[in-house]
């Protein structure tokens, strides 16, 4: 049976790896979910979780020890809670990264494994696209009236887009260029999320340099966040724990 080139991931620290072996004719059997369960949301510490789901006897993994005294269960740890004994999180015991999710309940889940996608490689994620495996959904018939005019900038929609800002000469003479660009974004969640409200609010930057000589390196990040609620009536009344000007405000 052919298969396509393996998807493949770990932990932040490495010591947790897999790989997920898909067969070309059968892709149906895995997919992407986003779940915003309490579970989820109190377990990883975020109000969305994305997930990509396939059976079992694809995924393959192996820990790797740094040092004599690290052993395979100190490394893959695997957290049961008890309100949901038929449940099974695996985590780095080191890094602490989260990488999958398991389930008996219903019992068809059990031939399944959730995988997080964070935990891919970054080019892994953006192959998701290309395999066909993100959810679908029917996008909401709008009048050209209607539609509102996003404000992303295009560098925070695409991570092909490297742009060469002009180099600048130093009073030391040294020539400095600097590269403008996303760095490991995932374009296929960028176009998800482009016009949505989560993509009005924030735009991130990242960038890196390097002189000519090479014996100085840059990297910078810029993230821009807007706020597109609506200002209170009374400008007097501010948010509690907020410095006004001409004064501070304790906190406790």
């Amino acid at each position: 049976m052919d298969q396509h080139k393996p998807l493949q991931g770990s932990c932040l620290c490495g010591r947790n790896e897999y790989l997920i072996r898909i067969p070309d004719d059968v892709t149906d059997h895995a997919r992407v979910y986003f779940d915003t369960g309490r579970d989820h949301r109190r377990s990883y510490g975020t109000p969305l979780t994305a997930w990509l789901r396939v059976p079992l006897a694809w995924y393959q993994s192996h820990t790797e020890s740094y040092f004599p005294d690290e052993t395979h269960g100190t490394i893959r740890r695997i957290f049961s809670p008890h309100h949901a004994p038929h449940t099974q999180r695996v985590f780095c015991g080191f890094c602490g990264s989260p990488l999958t999710y398991w389930s008996e309940h219903p019992r068809e889940e059990a031939d399944f494994m959730s995988v997080t996608i964070g935990s891919l490689y970054g080019d892994d994620q953006r192959m998701l696209e290309d395999l066909d495996l993100l959810p679908r959904w029917q996008e909401p018939e709008e009048s050209m009236d209607d539609q509102t005019p996003t404000t992303l900038a295009p560098q925070a929609l695409s991570s092909s887009a490297s742009p060469l800002v002009p180099s600048t000469a130093s009073e030391s003479g040294i020539t400095r260029t600097y590269r403008d660009t996303t760095i490991d974004g995932i374009p296929w969640f960028e176009e998800m999320i482009q016009g949505s409200g989560l993509g009005r609010v924030m735009k991130t930057r990242r960038g890196a340099g390097v002189s000519d000589d090479q014996s100085t390196t840059i990297e910078w990040e810029v993230s821009e966040w807007t706020n597109t609620g609506s200002e209170p009536e009374d400008p007097s009344v501010q948010a509690v724990g907020k410095r006004k000007r001409g004064g501070t405000t304790d906190v406790i």
